[in-house]
């Protein structure tokens, strides 16, 4: 009668473990080939418009805006932005796009309108006590003694200089032939700008901090600024860079209603590079292609410089991450790490090939252009033996979340240390 009620208690026991053991994480996660194809992080498939659901073809799956290119073809992409290599026995060739590039940073950057929290120093002959130095205003104005406020936002120091000079005289304290005035910039204010489309954090961004105040004093007893922080190359990288699929070469910029496209693509290729001020109130577009371009994959002035990646390695040897090794300088990866550099990172990779040879990752994704999570799952064996090909050793992106799990073999052994944990009190039973 004993072992009868021991069987009938055994029986279950052994189907409960098994069950678990069968329905496990690893094979409830089922990728498709769908995902497979349309995963963001391979360069080998292009990123369609179509991968957004009951959307707007401007407008993603979260309301943000997609800006795509006027020319979206991926033909080419492969190296467009590839940096070019010289041999020392032939002579540098000629780029005339530098001759160019000069001409039009000069055209944008002389006379640069003037921004809130400037400050100016203004001279004025025989008028010592109009003369001194000035912040402008919020409001974008100045205010001079014994003046009204004077309006200089969006205006360079000579029209600053001529605007102050008409409110002398319409004042009655100078006559028309006898004002002179001058205008110099002494410190560049930090200013806001709108940064959008292909980076990865777009929205408003703050770029030229003043710098610490025994720097900003030396400055300010010599006349003149240089803003070397307030420039198209720092936007978007206060905006954490562009994303794989910008389109480099034809970055908007947008001010007083005007539009302007700049190249880029020097900044990754070597070649020129227009050296855009901002000023308060601009805009930067930053297009789509709808291609992924792993030239652009690398850390640079306007790519990230790394990113931080979530890893979960809870194997039989790890019982958690701090004692894997799965730690904050293992989960923080240089930009264009792929799947196999980070599984190694999180030491999901070696040991006994009999039982870890079948392990198996699992990759959580976020598409930036349909903000749909992707989730696909790799063999950790074929992913080593195949790390060459795209399709299998995709590419990274920031905030992205990887899972090891177990091999079969190592479930069945964790199955049947539960059941010896289980009979050892029924042992004293019996």
């Amino acid at each position: 009668m004993v072992r009868i009620f021991r069987c009938f208690l055994v029986i279950p026991l052994v189907g409960m473990v098994l069950g678990m053991s069968a329905c496990s994480p690893l094979h409830a996660v089922q990728p498709t080939s769908d995902v497979d194809q349309s995963f963001y992080g391979n360069p080998t498939n292009p990123v369609q418009s179509s991968t957004v659901p009951n959307a707007d073809e401007n407008f993603g799956a979260e309301g943000r805006a997609v800006i795509f290119a006027s020319d979206r073809s991926c033909l080419g992409q492969a190296s467009q932005y590839q940096a070019g290599h010289y041999v020392r026995y032939q002579p540098l060739p000629f780029d005339a796009s530098i001759q160019s590039a000069n001409r039009q940073q000069q055209l944008l950057n002389s006379d640069l309108p003037l921004s809130p929290g400037e400050i100016v120093d203004i001279q004025i002959e025989d008028g010592d006590g109009f003369a001194g130095r000035y912040v402008v205003n919020p409001d974008g104005t100045i205010q001079l003694a014994l003046l009204k406020p004077i309006d200089v936002v969006g205006h360079g120091v000579t029209q600053a200089a001529e605007r102050i000079g008409a409110a002398l005289v319409n004042a009655g304290y100078f006559q028309p032939q006898s004002v002179h005035v001058s205008v110099r910039v002494l410190h560049w204010a930090p200013i806001e700008v709108a940064v959008s489309g292909a980076v990865f954090e777009a929205g408003q961004v703050r770029i030229n901090d003043l710098e610490p105040s025994a720097v900003l004093v030396e400055r300010l007893n010599a006349f003149g600024d240089y803003a070397s922080r307030r420039t198209l190359v720092e936007a978007l990288r206060a905006a954490s860079g562009i994303r794989p699929d910008a389109k480099l070469d034809q970055v908007i910029v947008i001010r007083n209603g005007w539009q302007l496209e700049v190249d880029m693509s020097g900044v990754l290729t070597g070649s020129s590079v227009t050296q855009l001020a901002l000023i308060a109130g601009d805009r930067i577009v930053v297009p789509t292609t709808g291609c992924f371009q792993q030239q652009l994959m690398r850390p640079s002035q306007i790519t990230p410089k790394g990113f931080r990646v979530f890893m979960s390695n809870l194997t039989v040897t790890s019982q958690g991450n701090a004692s894997g090794g799965s730690t904050s300088y293992s989960t923080s990866l240089p930009y264009g790490t792929r799947l196999l550099q980070a599984v190694v990172s999180a030491n999901c990779v070696g040991g006994v090939q009999a039982t870890n040879a079948a392990r198996k990752v699992v990759l959580a994704s976020k598409n930036p252009i349909s903000g749909e999570f992707q989730v696909i799952e790799r063999s950790i064996e074929r992913l080593m033996r195949q790390a060459h090909l795209d399709q299998e050793n995709p590419y990274l992106m920031p905030n992205d979340a990887i899972a090891c799990y177990d091999s079969d073999i190592t479930n069945l052994r964790e199955a049947a240390r539960t059941l010896g944990d289980v009979f050892a009190p029924l042992k004293l039973l019996f």
